[in-house]
C-alpha cells in the first residue's frame, strides 16, 4: 500500500510539472502538440483546448524530428545535429552535430538517450544527454531510415526506401522487420502502450495498425484512412490518443486510441513532424503501469490547466 501511495505521488508530481507556470521557462501542458513548420524555420505550439497556434521557438534551418527528455527539455534536429531548447532559461543551443541530413527524433528513458536519424548517411546516432554520440547503428537491407520512436526499451524504425518497419531494442543492435508499407511513402510511427505499432502510409493516406500475435509476428490493419498525405508526424499521448500531420491538409488531427476522429485543427501551416507533450511517458515512473492507465487523472488536469490560463487571462483583462 505504502508504495502504491508514493508511486501515485510521485505521478501526481511528474505531471504537476505540465500544469502552466509564470516565470522564464516556456510553458506546456499535457496534450499541448509541438509541429515542426518547414515553411517557417519554427517550431509550433498547437494547444488542443483552444486550437490556437503560436510559436514556440524559431531556429535558423528547418526543424525537422522532436522529443523531450525526462526534465522536458525539447531536443530538434536541425540539418545535421540536435539543437536544444532549454525548458527553464528558455534559450537555444546547440546540443549535437553529427553526419547526414536529419530526420526522426526520440528520446529513450529506459538509457536516458535521444536516438537521431541520420537520414543522409542512413543509420541511426545515439547520444546521451551531454551530447556525446554513443553509438551508431546501422540496420542491413535498408536505404533510407526515416521514423523513429522508443517505449518501454524498444525501438521501432521505419525505412522510406522500402517501406519496411523494424523493431528492436535500445539497447541492442539487432533489429526484426515486423511489417511495410508503401515503398517511398512509410513515414512516422509510433507504439502504445500494449506494443501496438502504428505507422503513416504517406501515399495511400493511412495510419496502418500492426498488433502483436505472439512468436514476434505482427498483423496488420488499416487503422485510420482518409487522410491527407500523413507524413513523419505520429504522436501517442498519455490518453492513448494518436496526434497526426497530415501535410497537403495543412491539418493536425487526433484520433481517439479506437481509431475514432476526436478533431482535426486546419490552418496549420506545413505540418511535419510533431510530438505530443505527455509528462507522464516522457517521464515513466518504475513500477507505474502505462500512462493510458491515467487518462482520467491526465484529463482532469488538462482541464485544471485550461481553468488556469483562463483565470490568468481574466486577471490581465481586468475582469
Amino acid at each position: 500500500m505504502k508504495v502504491c501511495v508514493r508511486n501515485s505521488l510521485r505521478l501526481l508530481a511528474v505531471l504537476a510539472l505540465s500544469l502552466p507556470v509564470i516565470s522564464h521557462s516556456f510553458t506546456l501542458n499535457a496534450g499541448d502538440i509541438l509541429i515542426s513548420n518547414h515553411t517557417g524555420n519554427n517550431v509550433q505550439r498547437l494547444d488542443p483546448i483552444t486550437g490556437i497556434v503560436t510559436t514556440l521557438t524559431t531556429i535558423s534551418n528547418t526543424p525537422i524530428g522532436l522529443a523531450f527528455d525526462t526534465s522536458f527539455n525539447l531536443y530538434i534536429n536541425s540539418g545535421n545535429g540536435i539543437q536544444r531548447l532549454d525548458r527553464q532559461t528558455d534559450t537555444l543551443s546547440t546540443f549535437f552535430t553529427g553526419t547526414g541530413q536529419r530526420e526522426g527524433l526520440t528520446f529513450d528513458p529506459t538509457t536516458g538517450h535521444l536516438f537521431s536519424v541520420s537520414f543522409g548517411a542512413n543509420r541511426i546516432e545515439e547520444v546521451d544527454l551531454s551530447g556525446n554520440l554513443v553509438r551508431t547503428i546501422a540496420i542491413p537491407g535498408t536505404s533510407q531510415l526515416l521514423g523513429i520512436t522508443a517505449r518501454a526499451g524498444q525501438l521501432v524504425v521505419g525505412d522510406l526506401g522500402t517501406g519496411h518497419i523494424f523493431l528492436g531494442t535500445t539497447t541492442g543492435s539487432s533489429f526484426a522487420q515486423i511489417g511495410g508499407l508503401s515503398a517511398g511513402n512509410t513515414y512516422a510511427v509510433d507504439i502504445d502502450g500494449a506494443g501496438n505499432i502504428y505507422a503513416n502510409d504517406f501515399a495511400l493516406n493511412k495510419t496502418v495498425k500492426f498488433t502483436p500475435a505472439g512468436g514476434g509476428i505482427y498483423t496488420p490493419s488499416n487503422f485510420i484512412t482518409g487522410l491527407s498525405a500523413p507524413a513523419n508526424g505520429l504522436s501517442i499521448g498519455d490518453d492513448g490518443s494518436l496526434t497526426i500531420s497530415e501535410f497537403s491538409g495543412n491539418a493536425i488531427s487526433v484520433w481517439n486510441s479506437d481509431g475514432t476522429l476526436r478533431r482535426r485543427y486546419t490552418g496549420v501551416a506545413s505540418p511535419d513532424e510533431l510530438v505530443v507533450f505527455a509528462p507522464a511517458r516522457q517521464n515513466p515512473i518504475p513500477g507505474v503501469p502505462e500512462p493510458e492507465t491515467y487518462a482520467m487523472l491526465l484529463a482532469g488536469l488538462v482541464l485544471l490547466g485550461f481553468v488556469a490560463r483562463r483565470r490568468r487571462q481574466e486577471a490581465f483583462a481586468g475582469i
